[in-house]
């Protein structure tokens, strides 16, 4: 059943890129991510949003939001300062997710259930967990934890999405994904968060559990600092003010990797 085209609330996607002096990060990755939740839903963007990132304000930092609908596609530019809190709070939402449901695993329209979640905690950020009673992600984040110096993160069919840090974060060290209940989290030794705007941030508490940044967490901030600064770098040499982290793979293989 197709929808109707005049009144699709909600029914859409978007991609939220952090731009920092003028560089947006990791455009073909957030290209990629829109144009397979575009084709979930039966969209097929006609504006290549990537040719955007000329024209962004070259001393500027904040996000550079892609929408894709059924009878509009934008972009914009939203200046913001880069985020500078050192790390979250973490609370269970009773807001739940299903493991199959397009809002859980695509950043659509319909991010009302993400909101409501975020605004039932009196924290940072709220975990979402699915039918099952499993842990999803944050309502606006992917979440990892650390376990005995192994690193876990929720499987995509427990619904979580894909992001394109947690995606940069697997390509950096070995992480086992998993099926967990918030249990789990209260014995970990380090718990983070990532997504597109904060990077990586690690968890302080989580309820009423107070944790310290470890070992893992401190690396892997370090590592997405140095793939930040050497992406400006080339981008700023090449003339091209937005470059994917596999481009700069190479050079971080013989430095900050």
């Amino acid at each position: 059943m197709k929808l109707p085209i005049a009144f699709s609330p909600g029914f859409g996607v978007f991609e939220t890129l952090r731009v920092e002096n003028g560089t947006a990060f990791f455009v073909e990755e957030h290209w990629r991510s829109l144009l397979e939740s575009a084709k979930t839903l039966g969209l097929s963007p006609k504006i290549d949003f990537r040719h955007g990132s000329l024209h962004l304000p070259k001393e500027a930092s904040g996000k550079w939001r892609w929408i894709v609908g059924p009878r509009e596609e934008k972009e914009f530019f939203e200046p913001l300062p880069i985020e500078t809190k050192r790390g979250f709070s973490l609370e269970i939402s009773e807001v739940r997710v299903g493991s199959r449901n397009w809002d859980s695993r695509l950043k659509t329209l319909s991010y009302l259930s993400h909101f409501q979640a975020r605004l039932s905690v009196n924290a940072d950020e709220a975990i979402l967990l699915n039918e099952q009673g499993h842990v999803v992600s944050g309502a606006m984040s992917n979440i990892f934890f650390v376990k005995n110096n192994k690193v876990f993160t929720p499987s995509l069919q427990t619904g979580c999405r894909n992001g394109v840090i947690r995606q940069w974060v697997m390509s950096q060290i070995d992480v086992a994904e998993a099926h967990f209940g918030p249990e789990t989290l209260q014995a970990a030794d380090e718990i983070f968060l990532t997504n597109s705007w904060i990077g990586i941030k690690p968890v302080v508490r989580f309820e009423s559990k107070i944790l310290k940044k470890g070992r893992i967490t401190t690396v892997l901030e370090g590592l997405l600092a140095d793939t930040y600064s050497l992406l400006k770098k080339l981008s700023s040499e090449s003339g091209i003010r937005s470059q994917s982290f596999n481009q700069g793979r190479e050079e971080l293989s013989d430095g900050a990797r």
